[in-house]
């Protein structure tokens, strides 16, 4: 048969715009001429925009694009080549028509005759059917499994044999550096790509724009814009990464938020560097906690301190214009959008309306005005500090998180010398206080859970507590005496509780079930609270005798599953000894009755999981005396 031959067309190709920087500009001159004998590679900095750019000058109209990403095989590779230079299912046919009567099947387009890709192309491309009227981009160079060596020499081919324009796009500067040498047989010119961040900013703002949102953003996002230049990173994804986010955090806020100049920028510019930071990996939560407290730290002991600085103090030299110390958005809801990814409407709005910029000082606390001091007059300041010692004298504050920011601030200013007081001194009498309040019975009693006092662990109200390195450990020992002393003052309470369960016993086995088990309403009342050692065992098994006998499932599941948790949790052991109790007392009542009350009495007690109590043993009759 003879050879097929395709008319080869020879087009000068321009660029989609006038060339503006510099990589425009060499990709005008480099696609213009007919058959440059080199290929060019595109690369620079991770995000930096280097697809963007070099699509933006090459679009599909004036280039055929091929990314290697996933491409296996140079087979593979040619196939996606050959899909870009011929994508009509068409213009396939007529080439396979060409190819010695080959057919091809190509799942994108469904077959067409018999025949495989691969084979087709090889002859294909053997007989020059190669579109040369349109420069070619591969990207992703870094991306496809195929040995670098082999991939050089598919491009080399294209190249000098196929008389193509190439443009090669590499995202990863080490695999360059791998190739160095063979590349300079390849590549005539490598063009190292700088972000054009004002551009790119513009298209991220247009795609993130809300059509409804106040006007004033347009304004708040140049702050964006301000930041992302002072942070020491070139990358584009970034930047549109902070542009989405702060388009989620603004949409939760209301008008009055909005209208606030100086909060909002502010806001926009803490929310921006934190949001940089975290994303280029040099802020995690640990390095959002504590952030005023490390902060001013480090301005007090500067370098006096044992050991490098927090990443935090790193990060605010970054930004000479954040304030990274801020409150405006506090450490909790930082955390929660940067690293948890969750925007939430009240927790955002509490934060900002907690700052100095919302706080109505008539119904703020006043630790929150005293931590607050550097943004507020000193009226205001010494009022609030007034009232917070009135209130630690008085014993009036009871909340565990309020309670612990008043002693942090007390300890700050004793630590500051700006009080009377030592350290010490502030630590004993926080530790009077709990004891009055439990004395009183006024402390709360703590809640069910195992790490209950993570609410208030670390920070209280989103805000952390101003404890430094040099009196964290006093700070810690009241921390933990309070703790201990809410399970104290549950353990006062617990006797007062045991009627109400053993009501519940009485009533609803199902209700029982869930208030000492997990369930799928996810509450467990006594989830780590040992109240069943509380209750006599009598009592316990009279309410099981006399509850309904379709709660009797739930009641058994109940013991069987609390003693199997018991000997893990050092909160339960007082429970562990009451369960076999339970049944034991449960075979005395089985042994009192008869037939199917018997029967169900011993299947409850066989539901328990427990080892069997010992089988009750008969006295053995007395012998009948002798025959007279």
């Amino acid at each position: 048969m003879p050879t097929a031959q395709v008319e080869k067309e020879v087009t000068v190709t321009t660029i989609a715009r006038d060339p503006v920087t510099h990589l425009e500009q060499y990709l005008a001159y480099y696609v213009s001429r007919l058959e440059p004998g080199y290929a060019v590679l595109v690369t620079g900095g991770w995000g930096s925009g280097k697809t963007h750019q070099v699509t933006a000058a090459l679009p599909t109209s004036h280039a055929f694009y091929v990314s290697l990403f996933g491409l296996n095989s140079p087979e593979e590779i040619e196939g996606q080549i050959f899909a870009a230079m011929y994508p009509g299912k068409a213009a396939i046919q007529r080439i396979a028509e060409k190819v010695d009567g080959i057919s091809l099947n190509i799942p994108v387009w469904g077959p067409i005759g018999t025949g495989g890709l691969s084979s087709a192309l090889a002859n294909i491309f053997i007989k020059n059917e190669v579109n040369t009227s349109k420069p070619l981009i591969l990207d992703d160079l870094e991306r496809s499994t195929v040995d670098i060596k082999i991939l050089l020499g598919l491009i080399n081919r294209f190249v000098e044999h196929r008389k193509c324009r190439v443009v090669v796009i590499a995202h990863d500067s080490k695999i360059v550096q791998d190739f160095m040498e063979a590349k300079e047989k390849v590549f005539g010119q490598t063009l190292v790509v700088e972000p054009n961040v004002k551009e790119a900013f513009a298209a991220f703002v247009a795609k993130f724009a809300r059509a409804d949102e106040p006007p004033q953003l347009n304004a708040l996002r140049s702050e964006i814009l301000s930041i992302f230049r002072q942070s020491d990173t070139d990358s584009l994804r970034i930047l549109r990464h902070v542009v989405e986010d702060f388009g989620r955090l603004t949409a939760v806020l209301e008008e009055r938020h909005l209208s606030n100049q100086a909060a909002m920028s502010e806001l926009v510019r803490l929310f921006s560097a934190c949001a940089i930071e975290v994303r280029q990996g040099r802020l995690n939560r640990d390095g959002l906690t504590s952030r005023s407290e490390r902060l001013i730290y480090h301005r007090i002991n500067g370098e006096n301190r044992e050991g490098p600085p927090s990443p935090i103090v790193d990060s605010s030299l970054r930004y000479p214009s954040v304030d990274m110390s801020s409150a405006l958005l506090q450490d909790g809801v930082l955390i929660e959008m940067l690293i948890e990814g969750r925007f939430v409407t009240e927790h955002i709005r509490q934060s900002i309306d907690s700052s100095a910029y919302f706080l109505m000082e008539a119904d703020a606390q006043p630790w929150l005005l005293v931590s607050d001091f550097d943004k507020l007059d000193d009226d205001v300041v010494d009022d609030a500090l007034k009232r917070m010692e009135e209130q630690f004298v008085n014993r009036e504050i009871l909340e565990s998180g309020e309670f612990l920011h008043v002693v942090a601030l007390k300890m700050m200013m004793a630590f500051r010398r700006l009080s009377k007081a030592t350290v010490s001194d502030v630590k004993k009498a926080a530790l009077s206080y709990i004891d009055e309040l439990l004395a009183q019975d006024r402390l709360p009693p703590r809640p069910a859970g195992f790490r209950w006092f993570e609410s208030f662990d670390g920070s209280s109200a989103g805000v952390s507590y101003w404890v430094t390195e040099d009196y964290q450990d006093d700070f810690r020992e009241v921390f933990n005496y309070l703790v201990d002393a809410r399970g104290k003052a549950l353990d006062k309470r617990l006797p007062g509780l045991t009627p109400g369960l053993l009501e519940v016993v009485r009533t609803d086995g199902r209700k029982f079930f869930e208030k000492v088990c997990y369930s799928r309403n996810g509450t467990i009342e006594f989830e780590d609270v040992p109240i069943l050692s509380l209750i006599a065992v009598k009592d316990f098994v009279d309410a099981w005798i006399a509850s309904p006998k379709t709660g009797w499932h739930w009641i058994s599941n109940a013991l069987k599953e609390r003693s199997k948790a018991a000997p893990q949790y050092p909160e339960l052991h007082p429970e562990i000894s009451w369960y076999p109790k339970v049944a034991n007392e449960m075979q005395a009542r089985a042994r009192a009755n008869t037939g199917l009350a018997r029967f169900r009495i011993e299947r409850a007690i066989g539901k328990l999981g427990l080892p069997k109590p010992p089988p009750h043993k008969r006295r053995p009759k007395a012998p009948a005396p002798p025959a007279a």
